[in-house]
């Protein structure tokens, strides 16, 4: 009963640590009110991609030190402090970038991998679909927030009060849920061999680089995409209500996605299920210029970019733990998980930038459409998780 329970408290916890998934919603009322850019507001969100991935590293360090439950109950103090500064700043853009950018993303990856590691040791024997439930909450937390955005703001809620609210309820949460998450006992979980693997011997195995080449592009799509998609849509000349209702609809097939691949993971070879990913992703990616010609194909497109992208969340979780095993899964996929940073600062600050200049989104679909197609065959080449490798040997 008791690793329930630590399985709830964690997606408790995800499901208010991912309210940047719903930063497409205050986009337009950022342009609006505040005089940003389009690029602006996407180098907000990608910073705090960024930097949210980076301290999903110094998480998984600090979760194995000190243990999830200390951990998270700082991440969540600075992450709900974060949104209620944020709500304080005037309308600054570097304000918004420092608050929101930055330190909420900090306290994002604390909180991350802390929680996913904690859950999934837990559950050795259902990894797979533990993670894809677990990080379900933190895609699901763009639904109610975009969802709950898009009704204050009909009722003439400034969007800086509403950072207020959402920071209030995330200290909250966040740190009652972190009370309730410890590593299981020694001896309790199947889970053996040495964790500790030193950064230079990851980065030197083709497996990880392989994996690289398939989460990297994928992830450029999806952020470009989660990061753009009501501004897009308005590009399109179709309605607010249909535009912002996208963000809801991406966030959805997010989190069912995210449940949906790890269900898929758990029946289909691994390798074989990240190769229909990002065939998916690359067709979706290239079609949407030329396919979305009104409300319903926008719509369309949403559910997919949405569902494509959950794939990155869970997919090479699920693997990293299967090759490597789970007790060096945080470790590893921390620093894969950097990558997804790196996509989030790029891709939806350079689309925006695109926009800005040249008033579409087309050549950026085209042109991370092609790097996803590319990424198809150098991920079937490089990773080859059935040869023996000195890392299981460790």
């Amino acid at each position: 009963m008791k690793k329930y329970i630590i399985l709830i408290a964690a997606v408790l916890m995800m499901l208010f640590v991912g309210i940047h998934l719903a930063w497409s919603t205050f986009v337009p009322v950022l342009k609006q009110n505040y005089g940003f850019s389009v690029a602006q507001t996407q180098t907000v969100f990608g910073t705090a991609i960024l930097v949210l991935t980076c301290f999903m590293f110094v998480g998984s360090q600090l979760e194995a030190r000190i243990g999830p439950r200390f951990t998270s109950f700082i991440g969540g103090i600075i992450y709900g402090t974060s949104y209620i500064l944020a709500g304080y700043s005037d309308g600054s853009y570097t304000s918004l970038l420092v608050f929101i950018g930055i330190c909420s993303a900090i306290a994002s990856g604390l909180c991350y991998m802390s929680s996913l590691s904690c859950a999934t040791k837990w559950f050795p024997q259902h990894r797979s679909i533990v993670i894809g439930i677990v990080v379900a909450g933190f895609g699901c937390s763009a639904i109610f927030v975009s969802r709950l955005g898009e009704y204050l703001l009909a009722q003439q809620v400034d969007v800086l009060t509403i950072f207020k609210y959402l920071g209030i309820c995330s200290l909250i949460i966040i740190t009652i849920a972190s009370l309730f998450l410890q590593n299981p006992p020694v001896g309790k979980s199947t889970i053996t061999g040495q964790s500790h693997m030193k950064i230079r011997t990851i980065l030197r195995d083709r497996n990880f680089w392989g994996l690289f080449c398939g989460f990297f592009p994928g992830s450029c799509v999806g952020l470009m995409c989660i990061g753009n998609i009501k501004p897009f849509g308005l590009s399109l000349d179709l309605s607010s209500v249909v535009a912002g209702a996208a963000v809801t609809v991406v966030a959805l097939f997010n989190t069912l996605g995210r449940i949906g691949w790890g269900l898929i993971g758990s029946l289909i070879d691994g390798k074989k299920t990240i190769l229909i990913s990002l065939i998916s992703t690359s067709i979706v990616c290239l079609a949407a210029p030329l396919a979305i010609t009104g409300s319903i194909s926008f719509q369309i497109f949403a559910i997919l970019a949405g569902f494509n992208y959950a794939s990155c969340m869970v997919l090479y979780a699920a693997e990293i733990a299967r090759i490597y095993g789970a007790e060096r899964m945080g470790r590893i996929y921390s620093i894969l998980i950097v990558f997804n940073g790196l996509a989030g600062f790029i891709a939806p600050p350079f689309a925006g930038k695109i926009f800005d200049t040249m008033g579409t989104y087309t050549p950026a679909f085209l042109i991370f459409g092609s790097l996803s197609l590319i990424s198809i065959f150098l991920f079937h080449f490089i990773y080859q998780p059935d040869r023996i490798d000195k890392l299981k040997r460790l």
